[in-house]
């Protein structure tokens, strides 16, 4: 992998202002999270310029999600990146959470007594009913960045997807431990950059 790989998780929404798991269901940014978009975007621009890449030459790829595209959108307005309906890959789609999905803790403790306890003993392999867990996302994450990393051998790339899903393509780069990428965080006002078998995380705030 030649060139740099950018990996981005949407802006605040509706829903994780609430605190409901999202998974493959969708709310819409906050305009806290719209302005987080718009200063990744920025922060990206700095990025491109320090490393002399046009923005025209970064190949996106993003997540087909809602909140995924808004942010992509206001992203890329301000960083001059280009992208059409060929860029979504279903495989950077969030992690679904199943029967959970749009449910607050609280509310999945009542339906689900105990169960939120089980998954915090091992978050790598519990399953939500009818959901995924994070073997399962690892299967599709892999087949996604080893694409990735091939596009990346010319051209650098730009990746908009989630939270959990964003951990595991970053700790598939590094050949992170399980226990490791569950630690990663899952900003929304900062990206990483992947290069060379190494991991910068580049902050927005303040970007112009």
């Amino acid at each position: 992998m030649h060139h740099p790989v950018y990996v981005f998780r949407h802006g605040e929404t509706v829903w994780n202002a609430e605190k409901r798991a999202q998974g493959v269901l969708d709310s819409p940014l906050t305009e806290a999270g719209r302005e987080q978009a718009r200063a990744m975007g920025r922060a990206l621009a700095r990025e491109l310029r320090e490393a002399g890449h046009a923005p025209a030459d970064v190949i996106v790829r993003s997540s087909p999600l809602g909140r995924v595209r808004e942010t992509l959108a206001l992203a890329a307005e301000e960083a001059g990146l280009l992208h059409d309906e060929q860029c979504f890959d279903h495989r950077l789609r969030e992690m679904s959470w199943g029967e959970w999905d749009g449910l607050t803790g609280p509310e999945i403790e009542a339906r689900w007594p105990g169960a939120m306890a089980a998954r915090r003993l091992n978050r790598w392999t519990y399953e939500p009913p009818g959901g995924e867990n994070y073997i399962m996302a690892v299967a599709r994450a892999q087949a996604a960045l080893d694409d990735i990393a091939a596009l990346a051998a010319a051209r650098p790339v730009a990746v908009f997807a989630h939270g959990a899903i964003g951990r595991v393509l970053r700790g598939l780069f590094l050949r992170s431990a399980e226990a490791e990428i569950l630690d990663m965080d899952q900003p929304q006002d900062a990206f990483y950059r992947l290069h060379r078998e190494t991991m910068a995380r580049i902050a927005a705030h303040g970007a112009s």
